[in-house]
């Protein structure tokens, strides 16, 4: 079993639980996590009072328990509005299933949505990219038959000068004339050509940006479940090929139910979005953080052993065991968040799913030794 030092009192960081979540200073510390009722009955979209909009959203937000976030209140926009077909089926069958919408469903619902539309929008933008191009092509070919053309007539017009069949005067109007058409349909060729190249560059643009909402976890701004899968597809692959190391580190958030439940999911938002950084900044440039989905973090170590991806994963650890969270306000101490780890590393002919397995085992491991530690798979 590989486990970095134990969590240290000594030199731990005092951070202000105030300053990194911004309470106010005139509302007061919050107390124990009352005890919601259970709904007794599916609690329906056409229960919420009637009125402005804006009334009736916050209306869907106190009846099923979700904070006043802009992810939910963007759900209930689309929900209530209805833009969303997809997304009103989903509420609608969550709120059936289960008496009201769960938080973590509502989050599930939210960023599913954001892939589908991003995926829509990627298909929207590749197929605008696409008649661009086969507009440009067949421009193109156009230009290389006019000038086709063009040259087959001045070589008739020099046979007749030849031949003496056209008088030389004519016929020199007639080229002229002939060369002034072609000089005006290549600048209009030009022009046009010139117009579909903004057009590319500001869909290039767009698709840049719609592939990365696409990718990207709308709370931290890391790679999400698809794209980090995607980036270690090809790591696995190219590692193969090479015969170089590969690891992967599964990070879980220590009890973090218990800091949603007693400080609200907005403080567990920013939580999450503190581990995040913690992770980013502390286990180097060559390695590449995603979030796989509620307090769970994927970490990919590129050429790296696993016994030295679990010595920078239990660094950022350990540093952010250190930092005690007070309350600016009261001083009421309000403990540390820590993560567990678990470490795997690529073995021959394994897929990724597989290697994953195996570093979830390794982190279920971690919990089940006490939390707050890192374990390479094997060595349990």
């Amino acid at each position: 079993m590989y486990e970095g030092k134990p969590p240290s009192s000594a030199g731990r960081k005092a951070w202000s639980f105030d300053s990194l979540f911004g309470r106010p200073a005139d509302v007061p510390a919050p107390g124990p996590a009352a005890q919601l009722p259970v709904a007794a009955a599916p609690v329906a979209a056409e229960a919420v009072e009637p009125g402005d909009l804006f009334g009736r959203i916050g209306g869907f937000l106190r009846t099923h328990r979700l904070d006043p976030t802009p992810v939910n209140y963007d759900l209930a926009y689309q929900y209530l509005g209805g833009h969303d077909p997809a997304l009103v089926a989903s509420v609608e069958a969550a709120i059936a299933r289960d008496g009201l919408l769960r938080r973590d469903v509502a989050e599930q619902i939210s960023e599913g949505a954001a892939n589908r539309v991003s995926s829509e929008l990627l298909e929207k933008l590749i197929d605008q990219a696409h008649q661009s191009v086969t507009l440009a092509a067949a421009l193109v070919g156009q230009s290389r038959s006019d000038a086709s053309a063009y040259g087959n007539a001045l070589d008739r017009g020099a046979a007749a000068l030849d031949a003496g069949g056209e008088p030389a005067g004519r016929a020199l109007e007639l080229m002229v004339e002939l060369t002034r058409t072609m000089i005006n349909k290549t600048q209009n060729a030009e022009r046009r050509l010139a117009e579909m190249g903004s057009q590319m560059d500001s869909l290039q643009g767009e698709l840049a940006e719609a592939q990365a909402v696409a990718e990207s976890d709308p709370l931290t701004g890391l790679a999400n479940r698809r794209a980090f899968q995607s980036r270690l597809a090809k790591a696995m692959a190219q590692a193969a090929v090479d015969g170089t190391p590969l690891s992967v580190a599964f990070c879980d958030i220590d009890r973090f139910k218990s800091i949603n439940d007693n400080h609200g999911h907005d403080t567990g938002d920013r939580i999450l979005k503190m581990v995040a950084e913690a992770l980013v900044e502390g286990v180097g440039e060559d390695a590449f953080v995603g979030r796989f989905g509620g307090e769970e973090f994927l970490v990919l170590f590129d050429g790296i052993m696993a016994r030295r991806a679990a010595m920078r994963v239990d660094e950022v650890r350990d540093e952010l065991s250190g930092r005690h969270l007070v309350s600016k306000t009261t001083g009421e101490p309000l403990g540390t968040v820590t993560f567990s780890a678990g470490i795997a590393q690529l073995m021959t002919g394994e897929d990724d799913g597989a290697m994953l397995r195996r570093a979830d085992e390794a982190l279920y491991a971690a919990k089940n030794g006490g939390r707050n530690r890192v374990i390479i798979h094997g060595e349990e």
